[in-house]
């Protein structure tokens, strides 16, 4: 079951677990407003009809294979997501099923003798298994992404870790950070390179 964080009039921000179904994590009444995929753990919220709830960014963290050239920039891609494989993949052109993807990343931190990188991703689009596909096509499979080429043991390495929202009559900004779990991984990598 997640973890409700925040509870709020008509939302709330919660903790969901790598393993737990995003769809069933809302609470009574509410309905889940974006999706992490199953084997991801992150920050997810949801909220009622007419809340007034209202999403104003998102930003992911993941631990990657290889050192990431250069240190910050985009990546846009075509993405074609095969539902009988359950896959996503980049493709060269638009056709039908295939849909544009865009995001922009950071390297907070690199681990040169485990040869893996620390980065920050926020999403311009929301396709699904995005960034795994985008970071994966670029041979830095997400540490634990056995489904994109990862050859690390460890869960998949990459969390919704901080969620800005909107809420209430006065619609003021509020930030919730999770720091992703002190376990390897995350662990390579020094507190202050972690989100806070």
């Amino acid at each position: 079951m997640a973890k409700i964080l925040v509870k709020g009039n008509g939302f709330a921000v919660m903790y969901k677990e790598a393993g737990e179904d995003s769809e069933k994590t809302a609470p009574s009444g509410m309905g889940i407003s974006y999706r992490l995929d199953m084997p991801v753990a992150g920050l997810i919220a949801a909220a009622a009809p007419g809340s007034g709830f209202e999403i104003v960014s998102k930003k992911y963290f993941l631990v990657c294979s290889g050192k990431i050239d250069p240190d910050s920039g985009t990546m846009e891609d075509f993405l074609y997501h095969d539902p009988r494989s359950n896959r996503t993949f980049p493709v060269k052109k638009l056709r039908k099923g295939v849909k544009e993807a865009k995001l922009s990343y950071e390297v907070l931190g690199y681990d040169e003798k485990e040869d893996l990188s620390f980065v920050s991703a926020v999403l311009d689009t929301g396709r699904t298994h995005q960034i795994r596909a985008q970071f994966a096509a670029r041979r830095h499979p997400l540490a634990g992404d056995g489904k994109y080429g990862s050859r690390v043991k460890c869960p998949v390495a990459l969390t919704c870790g901080e969620l800005t929202y909107k809420a209430g009559a006065e619609k003021e900004a509020e930030t919730i950070v999770r720091m992703p779990e002190r376990i390897w991984p995350w662990n390579l990598f020094a507190a202050d390179e972690l989100p806070h």
